[in-house]
């Protein structure tokens, strides 16, 4: 009988205070200062720059004209969803609101478990499909991926509904069809987790360069199955899935609190072998820069993998109060994130996006001040994980949650529920106060539910009081390369001919250099990124004062401009970076003499 991954925390984290011996289970934006070292005010997101729409990218096999027909596939035996499911009921038990929908399979792939073609030139298309029988959606991961350079892999799902590879150095995704490629480059290595696909079974195509050797530069060893859909309301219906509980309130009905909503969102991720869902929300920092942080809680995310494998689902809500809500298919979404700070103290974790973000977020404000007794707060979150749901409370007492976690080591903050509670899926989510709309915790465990006893519609939340005093340097402003400050032609960076690595660029924050070229010389600048994480541009000038005189604006992983001295001395020459989508990425730069 197959053996599953063990399920999340059963003898780690979920029983976190089970250990400790007990029952664990803004308005304002746009300001024109910054606001004080322990307060931020929300703040609304960039509208990215237009961009021309590109062309459809097709994959390797549509690219290369080949025919795949029928593709050899590995199918894995069938799981009893029905133990699945018992396991869960246990573990709602420990009130811990983290949502499992998913478990590890072990998948053995090697190169005759596909179909190769030879193509002109002495390249060579290698594709294979992967079946789960049953599985609402996969994932699959990645090791040991290496791919030589001019090597191209595309991931999918043949009926088209999928979202393709991690991003996880230079990759694209292709929003029109759903695929991620990833293409040969020093930075395109590593051991990556694949975006959710929705449905049992996902193709991957491989496009061997010419000359490279004749294997497969990675393994796929494993598998998420998802045995319940957590996040499509029409699929959960189909499978008799429950959705969150009918005490619950739209949160588009309460437009007062729309800005706030479109900070939070849903999270997925994996953990100690399963696949899990939280809540969580960007947070604003002092400088008010855009940087993509992300608070969620330390039960649901506290390692470096479990950041790095997180899918984050933006604007999971109805458009119209009480609304059909959309699929999860259909929302923005972004990919990965770095760990920066987390702790059980207070159950926080702080993360920094990578993925690219989409328009119209919002930046969550918060306080680091201790919020009395008896403030109205609010909270926003994914019950069930189904879409965004808002919860109407009052902060209380806290002793009793201390009393629920058998200890007053842990920095909690009690809401008392008026109208609405949390699910599973909910933690993670920020608690609010209603006058300034600023976060002031996040949810940890609590015994409310719909249908509870007034005694028990209650939930524990982690105090930010406590988070912040960990993470207040970051949130002072996002951090920058030592390139800084660089963000005019006048303080342009002097640079020579040579390589920059892990240059950041932001959306209102672009980055200047110059270089002297000698006399009828040119020169290269080729800046190389993720184009998934952000698009960036290149424009050369020849002064400050002087409009562009070359552009590079292309939508692939890299810009390239070169800039000529015609005169007969030395002169500078000047280019900007700058960052056309989402608020933030990273890039390698060559500048190089012809």
């Amino acid at each position: 009988m197959e053996r599953f991954f063990a399920p999340r925390r059963q003898a780690g984290r979920l029983a976190l205070a089970i250990g400790l011996g007990a029952l664990l289970t803004s308005g304002a934006t746009g300001w024109a200062a910054p606001p004080a070292a322990d307060e931020a005010f929300g703040i609304q997101a960039p509208q990215s720059l237009p961009k021309t729409v590109k062309a459809v990218r097709p994959t390797p096999s549509e690219k290369m004209g080949v025919a795949l027909g029928t593709l050899p596939e590995v199918r894995l035996g069938p799981l009893d969803k029905s133990v699945l499911l018992k396991e869960d009921a246990v573990n709602q038990r420990l009130r811990v609101k983290v949502l499992r929908f998913g478990v590890g399979r072990k998948v053995q792939l090697s190169a005759t478990d596909g179909n190769w073609f030879d193509l002109a030139g002495g390249a060579r298309l290698w594709a294979a499909e992967i079946v789960s029988p049953d599985a609402v959606g996969l994932r699959l991961h990645f090791q040991s991926l290496r791919l030589p350079a001019g090597a191209e892999l595309a991931v999918y799902s043949p009926a088209g509904a999928s979202q393709g590879v991690a991003r996880n150095g230079y990759s694209q995704f292709d929003p029109e069809r759903n695929v991620e490629f990833h293409e040969g480059s020093a930075a395109a290595s590593g051991d990556v987790w694949s975006r959710s696909f929705f449905g049992d079974r996902v193709r991957i195509e491989y496009l061997a360069p010419a000359g490279s050797a004749p294997a497969l530069p990675f393994r796929i060893d494993s598998l998420q199955h998802f045995y319940i859909d957590p996040v499509d309301k029409m699929a959960r219906s189909l499978v008799n899935e429950k959705q969150a509980g009918s005490c619950e309130n739209d949160v588009t009905c309460h437009p007062e609190w729309a800005d706030v909503a479109k900070a939070v969102s849903l999270v997925a991720f994996i953990e100690d072998g399963g696949s899990f869902l939280c809540s969580g929300q960007l947070l604003n920092d002092n400088a008010q820069d855009f940087t993509p942080y992300y608070l969620t809680a330390n039960h649901c995310i506290s390692t470096k993998g479990g950041a790095e494998s997180a899918e984050f689902f933006w604007l999971y809500q109805t458009a119209a109060c009480n609304g059909n809500p959309p699929s999860v298919s259909s929302v923005p979404s972004s990919n990965g994130a770095t760990l920066l700070s987390t702790s059980p103290t207070s159950d926080y974790t702080l993360m920094l996006i990578n993925g690219g973000l989409p328009d119209n977020l919002y930046w969550a404000g918060w306080t680091g001040k201790t919020v009395p007794d008896g403030t109205d707060s609010t909270a926003i979150h994914h019950p069930s994980g189904d879409y965004k749901r808002i919860s109407f409370g009052t902060k209380d007492q806290s002793a009793i949650c201390n009393q629920d976690a058998g200890t007053n080591a842990i920095k909690l903050v009690r809401i008392a529920w008026n109208d609405g509670v949390t699910e599973p899926g909910s933690s993670g989510s920020g608690i609010f106060t209603d006058d300034t709309q600023q976060l002031f915790g996040q949810l940890f465990f609590g015994p409310s539910a719909c249908g509870v006893s007034a005694a028990d519609r209650y939930d524990c939340y982690g105090a930010f009081t406590n988070t912040y005093a960990k993470i207040k340097k970051l949130l002072i402003k996002g951090a920058d390369d030592n390139s800084e400050p660089n963000n005019s032609c006048a303080k342009a960076r002097v640079v020579k001919a040579s390589k920059l690595s892990n240059r950041i660029v932001k959306i209102n924050d672009p980055d200047w250099y110059r270089i002297s070229v000698p006399a009828h010389r040119t020169v290269d600048v080729t800046v190389e990124f993720d184009n998934g994480n952000g698009d960036i541009d290149l424009a050369g000038y020849v002064n400050c004062a002087s409009d562009a005189v070359t552009t590079s604006a292309g939508h692939d992983n890299s810009e390239t401009i070169s800039l000529t001295n015609d005169g007969t001395r030395p002169a500078f020459v000047y280019w900007q970076v700058t960052l056309s989508s989402s608020t933030r990425n990273t890039y390698n730069m060559t500048v190089s003499f012809e």
